[in-house]
């Protein structure tokens, strides 16, 4: 039977280097190029294995694999991080997901170490979840102080979202969610890995759908990105949903909706 792999990753020549090695090897392969991708790919799943960045727009890695291992019970099939910030990342590799870590390195020494990998993984097809969490180099790789300085700065920039009273969530340019922060999952009412790619539609009551698609388009089409207000009913309480263009300097990137409530 023909082996099924997904590759995800926003540099597109790596998704198609990686690709072009699985085919060469059998594999039928599913490419995505940012995290939310990914996580819509794995419809089309089980895989036989799954290999994503940790660092990308929109969704990171690590909520692929959260998404992954919780869409096939845990048990999907072994989930590897090919990343550039493996090495930096080497104290958090508890937090990451993934079974796997292979730093990225130069192409022809990369090339060679996939190869030895997946020579293994073929022989042994179904490692438990987690075991080892087994780090493979590829030689010459060492830590970046670019790289760290880019993880800092996205771990401020969360701490910052996490620490807001009022709940944030994000939206894609088709209005799926893209994050949440905890004050927002609590008005929610589930983790992030269930409502992560979720029409935003989903967490509002039926009869106000027209309504918040209605505001969510007003909004895109205001040239001043003026906000909008909706009044729900969520979890038991009031609450007042702020609609906010989300514009970055190439295009409109989506929305962000800013949640309070109070008893009902």
């Amino acid at each position: 039977m023909e082996r099924k792999a997904l590759v995800v990753d926003s540099d597109v020549f790596f998704v198609e280097f990686l690709a072009g090695l699985l085919e060469r090897r059998g594999y039928h392969v599913a490419r995505a190029y940012d995290g939310k991708q990914g996580i819509a790919g794995l419809d089309a799943g089980p895989y036989d294995v799954l290999f994503a960045d940790l660092v990308m727009p929109k969704v990171e890695g690590r909520r692929v694999f959260e998404a992954a291992r919780r869409r096939f019970n845990g048990r999907c099939c072994p989930l590897v991080a090919v990343s550039g910030t493996v090495i930096e990342q080497m104290d958090e590799l508890d937090t990451l997901g993934a079974d796997f870590y292979i730093a990225k390195g130069p192409l022809d020494k990369l090339e060679h170490r996939l190869h030895e990998f997946l020579d293994r993984l073929e022989r042994l097809p179904c490692p438990a979840p987690g075991a080892g969490k087994q780090i493979l180099q590829t030689g010459g790789v060492f830590p970046r102080r670019d790289a760290l300085e880019l993880l800092e700065s996205l771990e401020f920039h969360k701490a910052v979202l996490d620490a807001l009273p009022a709940g944030v969530v994000v939206l894609d340019r088709d209005t799926r969610l893209l994050n949440a922060n905890p004050a927002a999952l609590a008005l929610l009412g589930r983790p992030l890995v269930e409502v992560l790619n979720r029409p935003v539609i989903e967490f509002f009551p039926s009869a106000q759908a027209a309504e918040l698609i209605g505001l969510l388009k007003a909004t895109a089409r205001d040239p001043a990105g003026r906000p909008r207000v909706l009044f729900s009913g969520m979890g038991g309480l009031t609450v007042r949903a702020v609609v906010s263009p989300l514009r970055t300097p190439r295009e409109p990137s989506g929305w962000v909706i800013a949640l309070e409530g109070a008893a009902a």
